[in-house]
């Protein structure tokens, strides 16, 4: 093998070298569309504030009545419900062979309903192990006696 060719073989290809900018091209050909379109532009906002002076205070304003609180506590547990409701005392409502009394609940829910018209909100309070159907049962009773708010409270 001749030495010297070798050499002149590596030393044509180092002439014959040029780096290969086509990929970086293409690379930027994607990045730079996709950078202009998900740049946000600065947007510059003016409010026009005019805020309250001193000699105006209390025009304009509205006296807010107070709205009456009811709290309704509805608990659920393996014996039946009880309904607690702010100044309306009730009696736990038993299980019947078995089943929970949806019946005597809709009528202790109208009373309340009755006394506190605008009260809208019930909490419920089940106990652990109450089925999740007896809990929504429950809560389509309050809905259809007027009580649209039910929060669960755990």
């Amino acid at each position: 093998m001749n030495l010297r060719a070798v050499r002149e073989r590596k030393e044509a290809r180092r002439r014959d070298a040029e780096i290969n900018v086509t990929p970086v091209l293409n690379v930027f050909l994607i990045i730079i569309p996709f950078l202009l379109l998900t740049a946000v532009f600065v947007r510059l906002a003016i409010l026009e504030l005019a805020l309250p002076s001193l000699s105006r205070r209390g025009e304009g304003e509205q006296r807010v009545e107070a709205r009456q609180i009811v709290l309704n506590l509805l608990t659920i547990d393996e014996r039946g419900f009880q309904l607690k409701s702010s100044g309306l005392e009730f009696p736990p409502i038993p299980m019947k062979a078995a089943n929970y009394d949806y019946e005597t609940l809709a009528q202790q829910l109208r009373q309340v309903k009755a006394r506190y018209a605008g009260s809208e909100d019930v909490i419920i309070a089940p106990s652990e192990n109450i089925p999740y159907e007896i809990i929504v049962h429950v809560m389509d009773v309050c809905r259809e006696n007027g009580f649209p708010n039910i929060s669960i409270s755990g």
